[in-house]
């Protein structure tokens, strides 16, 4: 009887693990992320006496993590005419920010009243060499909040299919991911510039 009692509750246990891991998993679906090599800037060169520039024979080093960091932060700092950043945090080797985009149908007469947002979460970890970025939590919020579809992964939109309908869910969600890679490429644009470089007009 104890035997028989043993085998259940190691299934049960098994099976809760299983599920967990599945919840992990399907976490990490929701999540764009993409580690980048940085390499430290080169030294300015001192001229030989014909003029020439001298090689370069030492093996490139990694970027500074500290500098990697700088040039995160500098990046949630800088205004965007693409999107509004807020929620901006930065921590020992983090930064983090919230990215929002205006969302408006292309369609003249959508079947859902569905402009508003798109919001999405950037965090950029540094380490030395290399930074990864994710990008999470990306949502459909409606001016009209009946409309709203919420967690773009989704299979159907918070606010039900009757709704908003299937073809006009594909078309948020598409154009959320393609936001998200406007997202990413200004960071990376954004990371080739040195830290020391002001990020706004007004800095100086």
């Amino acid at each position: 009887m104890k035997f028989t009692t043993l085998i259940c509750a190691l299934s049960f246990l098994f099976s809760v693990g299983g599920v967990s891991a599945q919840e992990v998993k399907k976490d990490d679906d929701k999540k764009i992320q993409e580690v980048v090599t940085m390499m430290a800037d080169p030294l300015p060169s001192i001229p030989n006496a014909d003029g020439s520039l001298p090689v370069d024979t030492n093996p490139p080093k990694g970027m500074a993590s500290s500098e990697i960091l700088k040039r995160a932060i500098n990046f949630v700092k800088m205004e965007s005419t693409k999107y509004i950043k807020g929620n901006r945090v930065t921590t020992g080797s983090k930064a983090e920010c919230v990215a929002v985009f205006n969302y408006k149908p292309k369609e003249l007469n959508p079947a859902a009243d569905v402009q508003g947002t798109i919001t999405m979460h950037l965090s950029i970890e540094a380490k030395e060499g290399k930074y990864r970025y994710t990008i999470s939590k990306i949502t459909h919020n409606a001016k009209n909040v009946d409309f709203t579809g919420g967690d773009i992964y989704n299979e159907v939109p918070a606010c039900g299919s009757m709704k908003l309908p299937t073809d006009l869910w594909k078309r948020i969600k598409s154009e959320a991911i393609k936001h998200s890679g406007e997202l990413a490429n200004d960071l990376k644009e954004a990371m080739k510039i040195s830290s020391t470089t002001p990020v706004n007009s007004d800095e100086w």
